[in-house]
C-alpha cells in the first residue's frame, strides 16, 4: 500500500474541526467560521462559534514532543 501524504490526506478527510471546542456547536453554515492555514508542517484552524462567541485556534500537529513527570 503507497504511503498518503499529509496535504493529500488534509485534502481528502477535510477540516477535523467541525464543531466548536467550547460548547460542541456546529460550525458549519454560513455562521460559523474556520479558516485553515499551514505553518510548517503543522495545520492549524482559526475557529470562531456564533453560539458562544468563543475565538480559538486549533493546530493539528504531524509529531508532538512532551513530557510525563515522574510519579
Amino acid at each position: 500500500m503507497k504511503p498518503v501524504a499529509a496535504d493529500e490526506l488534509a485534502r481528502v478527510l477535510g477540516p477535523p474541526v467541525q464543531h466548536c471546542p467550547s460548547c460542541g456547536h456546529s460550525l458549519a453554515g454560513a455562521r460559523g467560521f474556520v479558516q485553515e492555514y499551514w505553518a510548517g508542517a503543522d495545520r492549524n484552524f482559526l475557529c470562531w462559534c456564533p453560539e458562544c462567541l468563543f475565538l480559538c485556534t486549533v493546530v493539528v500537529s504531524p509529531r508532538i514532543t512532551a513530557h510525563e513527570p515522574e510519579h
